[in-house]
């Protein structure tokens, strides 16, 4: 299963999303994962800078609507330390044994090591992709270290702006 996060690609789907309700592409994502029954989601990049953090912001705003009165608990464990992530997937369990949903947002497995023990104890592991952004290879590896049969999908996100670029070119605007 693959989620795609990318524009519409139909007309249909192009109508101006109400502000409180999430984009048809989320609220698709938000279902293609709701087939596999998950208490527990990680979000790792697929390499270093990936968005991670905003796949899994999109998971939680397209979620809202349809996860009734269960909480969904987002977890930031970026830049965690090896005996740090032991402890935190401890907590992680007695949230999920509250009725408490979470979804973790990892650095890249291939220069964070010490995330691997909290993608390895979820139910399921979502594969953020930056579009022009992201090498095969390093996919390709990220999926090693988990294990494919580990993944629940991949969301690709679309090539991100750089913001140097952006203040030099807002800077020549300017007299």
């Amino acid at each position: 299963m693959a989620a795609d996060s990318s524009a519409p690609s139909s007309p249909a789907d192009a109508t101006p999303p109400d502000s409180s309700v999430p984009s048809p592409e989320l609220q698709r994502l938000w279902f293609a994962l709701e087939r596999r029954a998950w208490s527990y989601l990680t979000i790792v990049p697929a390499q270093p800078g990936g968005p991670a953090l905003e796949a899994a912001t999109a998971i939680l705003e397209a979620g809202a609507p349809y996860a009734y009165s269960q909480k969904i608990h987002l977890q930031d464990a970026t830049g965690i330390t090896p005996g740090d992530a032991t402890r935190l997937v401890v907590q992680l369990r007695e949230r999920i044994a509250q009725g408490e949903r979470v979804v973790v947002v990892l650095d890249s497995l291939l220069t964070h090591p010490a995330s691997l023990p909290l993608a390895l104890a979820s139910d399921g592991v979502l594969l953020c992709v930056g579009l022009g952004d992201t090498e095969f290879s390093a996919a390709r590896k990220t999926m090693e270290y988990v294990g494919a049969e580990r993944f629940v999908g991949s969301v690709i996100f679309p090539k991100a702006k750089k913001k140097k670029a952006k203040a030099a070119q807002d800077k020549k605007k300017k007299p």
